[in-house]
């Protein structure tokens, strides 16, 4: 049996708008947000087909595609809220907030409190691990400004190539 659509059978809040290309239906369940392109001529309870388009990067997009599906079907899309939070990110979140703090005046106890918390700065002292960790947070943050940042987003620095790696022309 061939599925049929259902507008309200479609989870989450939903918006539909008439563009140059068509009917677009766009719809919201929690923080997640699902965009599909209708036929003008589809109506409640019209037999309908999904096409995708075929491309190279098909393989990166069947989840979202399959959400879509899902959605179609009546159900919502799974949460993914309980995403885990890498140790890189936390070191990169972590700098960025030490040089915010630095940059405003605050002092290395100051930032150690805001970012590990007061119990942690009770056992602080002018040689200890903690402003050690405080004081690495403010280099790495002082070298993302410098253009290590663009190493986050995975594009090489300028100039970073070994000598002999030019294009041969």
């Amino acid at each position: 049996m061939r599925p049929t659509f259902d507008l309200w059978r479609v989870p989450g809040r939903k918006h539909l708008a008439l563009g140059d290309s068509g009917l677009t239906l766009l719809t919201e369940v929690s923080a997640q947000r699902l965009r599909m392109s209708l036929a003008d001529d589809l109506c409640d309870g019209a037999v309908y087909i999904c096409a995708v388009p075929l491309g190279p990067g098909l393989r990166g997009q069947l989840d979202v595609f399959n959400a879509q599906a899902r959605a179609l079907q009546g159900h919502a899309p799974a949460d993914d809220s309980t995403r885990t939070v890498t140790r890189a990110a936390l070191l990169h979140l972590r700098a960025l907030q030490a040089l915010d703090g630095a940059q405003a005046g605050a002092s290395h106890r100051a930032i150690a409190q805001a970012l590990f918390g007061f119990e942690a700065v009770v056992r602080w002292h002018a040689d200890g691990e903690l402003r050690a960790a405080v004081r690495h947070l403010l280099r790495r943050a002082e070298a993302y400004m410098a253009g290590d940042y663009l190493s986050l987003a995975g594009i090489p620095r300028v100039g970073a190539e070994s000598p002999g790696d030019e294009p041969m022309r």
